[in-house]
C-alpha cells in the first residue's frame, strides 16, 4: 500500500473514531458486489482488509445477502461461496423484504457501528447522505475507503461548535467572576464631543471678477457708422453754400 493511500486511511479513520465512535475491531458489513469485484481483482479480503485499516476486522453479512446471491444463482455463485464463510450479523428480516441494499440501509441504522463495503453505487450515494457512514469499495486492484461526506463533515463541524460553546451553567460562572472582578455597574460610554469647526478657507476667498469679454465689431456696423459721417459731411457743406 502507497503511502499516500495510507496516510489518507488513516485520516478517515481518525475522523470517524473522533467525532462518530467509530474503534477497534471494526465490523464491516460486505455484500455480494463487493465479494464479486474482490473475486475478479484476485483480492483476499480476510487477508487484505486488516492490513488496509491496520486493525481487527470482523467481516459481517445478513441472510438476506445471502438469499439476494442465491436468487443470482450462477452470476453469483462464487461470492455466495465466500460470503458464507463470515460471520452472520442479524438483520430481523424475512424474505419478503426487497433487496440486499434495503437491508444494509437498515441494519446500519442499529447500535452496531458497520463499515460498509459495496459497489453499488445507488446504495452508496443512500449511504453517502447519511452522518458518520464510512463506505469502503474495490478500484484500481485495491480495496479504497471513501472519503467523509458533506453529511458527515457538517456533522462533525456542528458537533464541535457545540462542545466549544459554553453549558448555562458555565455562563452563570463566567457572568458571576465579571461581577466580583469589576463590579456591577454598567459600562457608561462616553460620547465624543465634536470639535467647532471653523469656515472652510475655500468658502472664505473672494471671488475672481470675471473679465468681459470684448465683441469684436461687425462689418454691418462698421458701414453704419461710415454712413452717419457722410451725412454728417453732406450737412456741413449745404449750410456753407447756404450761408
Amino acid at each position: 500500500m502507497g503511502i499516500k493511500r495510507q496516510k489518507q486511511v488513516r485520516k478517515s479513520l481518525a475522523f470517524y473514531k473522533k467525532n462518530f465512535g467509530y474503534s477497534p475491531p471494526y465490523y464491516v458489513l460486505v455484500d455480494g458486489t463487493f465479494c464479486r469485484a474482490a473475486l475478479k481483482q484476485k483480492i483476499n479480503i480476510r487477508e487484505q482488509l486488516p492490513k488496509y485499516l491496520e486493525a481487527e476486522v470482523n467481516i459481517c453479512i445478513t441472510q438476506c445477502i445471502l438469499d439476494e446471491c442465491e436468487a443470482f444463482g450462477s452470476v453469483l455463485y462464487g461470492p455466495l461461496k465466500i460470503l458464507q464463510q463470515y460471520q452472520k450479523a442479524p438483520c430481523g428480516h424475512s424474505k419478503s423484504i426487497k433487496g440486499a441494499d434495503k437491508c444494509i440501509q437498515h441494519t446500519t441504522k442499529k447500535t452496531v457501528k458497520y463499515i460498509v463495503g459495496t459497489q453499488d453505487p445507488v446504495l452508496r450515494e443512500v449511504l453517502r447522505n447519511r452522518t458518520g457512514q464510512p463506505i469502503l469499495y474495490i478500484a484500481f486492484n485495491a480495496i479504497m475507503l471513501e472519503n467523509p461526506s458533506t453529511a458527515s463533515l457538517m456533522a462533525a463541524e456542528k458537533k464541535t461548535e457545540t462542545e466549544l460553546k459554553p453549558t448555562s451553567h458555565q455562563q452563570t460562572v463566567i457572568q458571576k467572576l465579571k461581577i466580583q472582578t469589576f463590579g456591577d455597574e454598567k459600562e457608561v460610554v462616553k460620547k465624543k464631543k465634536k470639535k467647532v469647526k471653523g469656515p472652510n478657507p475655500l468658502s472664505c476667498k473672494k471671488s475672481k471678477k470675471k473679465k468681459t469679454d470684448i465683441k469684436p465689431k461687425t462689418g454691418s456696423e462698421e458701414t453704419k457708422k461710415r454712413k452717419k459721417r457722410r451725412k454728417k459731411h453732406k450737412s456741413a457743406h449745404t449750410t456753407e453754400a447756404v450761408l
